[in-house]
């Protein structure tokens, strides 16, 4: 009785239970600005361990770390830096291109559509027009395209000028990425270990719980990233057959667009393909039309599935709603995080019915 008592905490649970609950508030207020690039550097050290421990063991002999680490670290920030740099100046150039050639062509588009608008009102009968309150003079309608061009124009423009204008926000973040990969790299093992020591599971349901969380991530960065190489490839492959201008700018958003369930990369041939119809190139943009339909799109049903669902051994409308919610939660990190949680969450609840199951057998 009184040896149990000496080892209680002195006056109880409560104080070492609130001292807790307030350290644990002012941690995660401390690490919230930096949950995003702390993210990016789990995922970063997470495929660039590999080559760490092959330099470490290979060229150094097991022997500095903090030189492996090190130079693992440098390796990938100018995987980061070099192709971001580059694509951002040329992402910059070809919008303000792209914004220009919508300017010079508005009147074009704006007589293909009352061209067709008149033709489309011709057709209907006079009645239909009447009860419709249709007017032939598609004076609306140029008054709608002046509008949507001109919302393109200023979007694409604040985004080219943001590129240039966050300059400092992405060094601020490109050096927490650096430091936090360093660390993960040179003592991640040692965190990976601290975490198998305070997981309140069985040993082999902790070594499940890894191995499913190593196959999910996997699966998911791979999955997605390379479909989404594919895809914005032929997109843009398809883009410069058919002769639009910015192929990077276009490129860089099939990128992005391919990544999003239900969004994909229609979001951006489509428009494409209907601006080749007004403009009068009805075979361009029905060649870039089927293209991004019969090409572009197949492609993510075929691959993506094989990558992540059958990967990860996780239902693939998992990680939808992952990458779904995620995006609406952290953004374009979402993309990997989302899945990555809802499949561990999963992970947990499979331990424990494991575990109650077993308890029930006994």
């Amino acid at each position: 009785m009184t040896e149990s008592a000496d080892k209680s905490p002195q006056g109880g649970y409560l104080p070492f239970l609130l001292v807790f609950t307030l350290l644990a508030l002012l941690c995660i207020s401390i690490i919230t600005p930096v949950v995003r690039p702390l993210m990016w550097a789990i995922i970063f050290s997470f495929f660039s361990y590999p080559l760490n421990e092959f330099l470490c063991e290979k060229l150094f002999k097991g022997k500095h770390r903090n030189w492996s680490s090190l130079i693992t670290t440098a390796c990938v920030v100018l995987l980061l830096c070099v192709p971001m740099g580059f694509i951002g100046i040329s992402l910059a150039r070809e919008g303000l291109r792209f914004i220009a050639s919508l300017s010079d062509n508005l009147d074009s588009i704006q007589q293909a559509l009352t061209h067709a608008w008149s033709n489309l009102v011709g057709k209907l009968p006079d009645y239909a027009i009447q009860y419709l309150g249709i007017k032939g003079d598609a004076q609306f309608l140029q008054d709608m395209i002046r509008r949507a061009v001109n919302y393109v124009a200023s979007s694409l423009g604040d985004f080219s000028r943001s590129l240039l204008g966050n300059v400092f926000r992405m060094i601020y973040q490109l050096f927490v990425i650096s430091v936090a990969t360093f660390y993960l790299l040179r003592d991640g093992h040692v965190v990976i270990e601290y975490l198998d020591d305070i997981l309140p599971l069985p040993k082999e349901e902790r070594v499940a719980l890894f191995d499913g969380a190593t196959r999910m991530m996997k699966a998911v960065v791979i999955g997605t990233t390379v479909t989404a190489g594919i895809q914005a490839c032929l997109g843009v492959a398809g883009w410069m057959f058919v002769g639009l201008p910015a192929p990077m700018l276009a490129g860089a958003f099939l990128f992005i667009c391919a990544m999003i369930p239900f969004v994909g990369t229609p979001f951006v041939l489509i428009p494409g393909a209907f601006y080749l119809f007004l403009m009068g190139n009805l075979k361009e943009s029905l060649i870039l039309l089927s293209w991004a339909i019969l090409v572009v799109s197949t492609i993510d049903n075929l691959i993506r599935p094989m990558f992540i669902s059958e990967g990860s051994r996780v239902h693939f409308l998992l990680v939808f709603l992952g990458v779904v919610g995620g995006i609406n939660v952290w953004g374009f990190l979402g993309i990997f995080l989302g899945p990555m949680v809802l499949s561990l969450f999963i992970f947990f609840l499979d331990c424990y019915r494991r575990i109650w199951r077993a308890k029930r057998e006994y």
